[in-house]
């Protein structure tokens, strides 16, 4: 059995649409939340996802903040000065899609090759993680439910760090990070798409460069408006073009 484990999407439909692409003979498609925000293309992606039938989700913060802000109503009275990618979002979702990432489960177990995964996209309200076999029982026997109470091959999916990662804790008990389709950390300028792949339990780390010309357009106009925060935009200008870093000056509008 072939997953195709992603996460942290952030309404990035062309990093995407590369990696399923690139993995096209999955047997199933297991994402650890976060597909909207700080990205442009929010309905794309969730329209993406809805079409893999052989799918397990998983709601993110992220998926959470977005929908909670379209239901209050007032993201299309934001002014410049504090306009973000999430309002920008908003503008861009309905009722159903806002349903869709609503009713999204936070956390979800299933079995594949012997293993019980279970996926939830953090660990808790930070960026901690499971650091002790102690804490990995806790979780587990918190979150996992009866039926997988007694299983020996655990494995958990976490998103949310945007960093790859395994953690083994013991024989058959480990926790997986596939890192983010769409963008690293600050410390980190690598700019691939990564995922991970869990091919007959055989877990391997991937990454695929894509396009990253057309996530940045509508971030150029804005600037060119000064339609957006302008801390927003220096982000995405690190994230998608060639800043050093996340604070480097935004580019005028020839050097765009």
């Amino acid at each position: 059995m072939k997953l195709l484990v992603i996460s942290d999407i952030h309404s990035n439909i062309w990093a995407l649409e590369k990696v399923l692409e690139t993995e096209q003979d999955i047997d199933l498609l297991c994402c650890a939340g976060d597909l909207v925000d700080y990205g442009t293309a929010p309905r794309e992606v969730i329209d993406r996802i809805r079409q893999c039938t052989a799918r397990v989700v998983v709601q993110g913060n992220h998926d959470r903040h977005t929908a909670n802000i379209w239901r209050q109503g007032n993201f299309q009275e934001v002014t410049p000065e504090e306009y973000k990618w999430v309002h920008h979002n908003c503008r861009r979702l309905d009722e159903d899609r806002i349903g869709f990432l609503e009713d999204l489960p936070i956390h979800q177990t299933f079995e594949a090759d012997g293993y019980v995964y279970m996926m939830q996209h953090q660990y808790d309200h930070s960026y901690g993680t499971i650091e002790s076999r102690f804490q990995f029982e806790e979780f587990w026997k918190k979150h996992a439910g009866q039926e997988y109470a007694d299983s020996t091959k655990r494995r958990m999916i976490f998103g949310h760090t945007h960093r790859p990662c395994i953690h083994v804790l013991d024989q058959d008990m480990m926790w997986l990070n596939p890192g983010s389709v769409s963008y690293r950390r600050p410390d980190d300028p690598e700019k691939t798409a990564h995922y991970m792949v869990v091919e007959d339990g055989e877990i391997r780390f991937c990454r695929v460069p894509y396009d990253r010309s057309q996530p940045l357009k509508e971030a150029r106009e804005l600037n060119r408006i000064h339609g957006m925060m302008e801390t927003e935009l220096q982000d995405f200008f690190f994230f998608f073009g060639d800043a050093k870093t996340t604070r480097d000056p935004l580019p005028a509008e020839d050097e765009q």
